[in-house]
Order: structure tokens, then sequence, then C-alpha cells
């Protein structure tokens, strides 16, 4: 009862504001510009396994589509243990319409989240609104190793953005590969920008303390939205409905404010 619920909360939620942010009259930003967002988030999970909250700053720096960096500190709590997590990336158009993506983090205490990360993704642009991606990342947990694939491709209809995705994840100490796939849609209005993504499949989690992460069957929903309430400030909405069959439910409402410095 609770995933319909849920769900269907979700699901009611994308009627955001499309009509009025069509009359929007702020001006768009500029090209080059620095942003700092405060962040939270509250997550309730089904099974009694408590709940989850999060507080993060980020610092920003773009330049359009030529290149952006960044760097994130969060406090999160899970489980009744917390962890920091410092986290930094950037992206760089190598070449006019190939975009290279890295990140990498680190958390200190590492009780749920990994000890260390490091993803790199390719991004080609090609004509007629395409694109198709590819990228890596590989996750060390206190005991056990990830690597993760994917492969992606998208398309531009003027403000729309429709994308599909296919992961491969591996753990070290569980043969095979859990195979995963999602879909995504975003819509950049004049004042607000929407996203809605659905995953399903088998991921990898790690549902606890004191144990090694595990595969599981998944199915994700996320709605999100992001609203320029003047020139310099935007507020950052989003609503997640993550199902783990055989360990959990969680629903999870995020919201964060960013202000161009």
């Amino acid at each position: 009862m609770r995933r319909c619920s849920a769900l269907a909360t979700i699901l009611f939620v994308i009627g955001m504001p499309t009509a009025a942010s069509a009359f929007c009259s702020i001006p768009p930003p500029p090209t080059q510009r620095v942003t700092m967002e405060v962040g939270a988030s509250s997550a309730t999970l089904t099974k009694n396994r408590g709940d989850w909250s999060s507080s993060s700053l980020l610092l920003e720096e773009r330049d359009g589509n030529r290149h952006s960096a960044y760097i994130r500190a969060a406090d999160d709590l899970r489980f009744g243990q917390n962890d920091n997590d410092y986290e930094g990336g950037a992206y760089l158009a190598v070449r006019p319409h190939v975009i290279v993506d890295l990140i990498g983090s680190f958390s200190p205490q590492h009780n749920i989240l990994p000890a260390s990360s490091l993803q790199g993704d390719l991004d080609l642009r090609a004509g007629g609104g395409y694109g198709y991606q590819a990228g890596y990342a590989s996750r060390q947990y206190s005991t056990v190793g990830a690597s993760i694939e994917n492969l992606g491709m998208d398309r531009y209809f003027r403000d729309l953005r429709v994308a599909g995705t296919v992961t491969f994840a591996r753990l070290t100490n569980v043969p095979g590969i859990a195979l995963s796939e999602g879909v995504s849609m975003a819509r950049y209005l004049p004042c607000d920008t929407e996203n809605l993504a659905l995953s399903t499949g088998r991921d990898v989690e790690n549902v606890g303390i004191g144990a090694p992460p595990a595969v599981y069957h998944s199915l994700t929903v996320f709605l999100g939205d992001t609203h320029r309430l003047s020139s310099r400030t935007g507020l950052d909405l989003g609503l997640g409905w993550y199902g783990l069959t055989g360990a959990y439910d969680r629903f999870e409402v995020r919201v964060a404010l960013r202000e161009r410095l």
C-alpha cells in the first residue's frame, strides 16, 4: 500500500508550474557564473529501518557549455551513522561535439557510503539533436569494490530532452553482472527546469551497517524541478521513491537553494 501511495504522490505533482513558467520575465543567467547551493534531504524507509537525512554545500563555476567545475561537501545520516562525503567534478568540451566528465569523491567514515569513488563519462553530441554517452565508475567500500559501466543515448526536441541508459554493475565478491535500464525526461522552460526519471533492474546497494553491498531488484521514480525565483536565486525541489525488493522502500524529499555569486 505504501508503494502505491508514494508512487501516486510523485506522479500527482508532475503538473509543476509549466503554464506560469511560460510567462516568466526573469532574464536568463549569464554564461559565465559562480553559484553556491545549500541543500538538504529527508527520507523515510519501510520495514522499521529508520529515517535518513542529509545536508550539503556546493560551489560551482560554469562557462556555458564550454566547461564547468564544482566541489561539494555533505553530511549524511543513515541507519544511525554519520558519513561525511567530499566530492569534486568537472566537465570540459574537449572538442566542439565531445564532452568529458570527471568526478571523484571520498568519505572518511564510510560506514555506508563508499570510502572512495572515481567516475569518467564521455558525451558525443551528434547532429539532429542526438547524443551518445558512455561511462565507467569505480567504488570502493570497506570490504567490497564495485565497478559500474553505462551506455546512453539522448535527443533534444527544442526545450525537451529525452534519454535512455543501460547500466552494468559488478561486485568483487559476487560473480555475474547486474543489469538495469533507465529513461529520463527534462524540460527547459524560461523559469523552470523539470526532470522525470524512471529506472528498473538489478542495482548494487549498501543497505545496512556491518553488511557488504549486495545486488537487489530495484524500481526508482524521481521527479524534480529547479525554479528561478529571481535573476540570481533558484529553488530546487525533488521527490523520489526507491524500491529495493527484499530490503525496503524509501521515499525521499529534497530541497536546495541556489544563489549566483
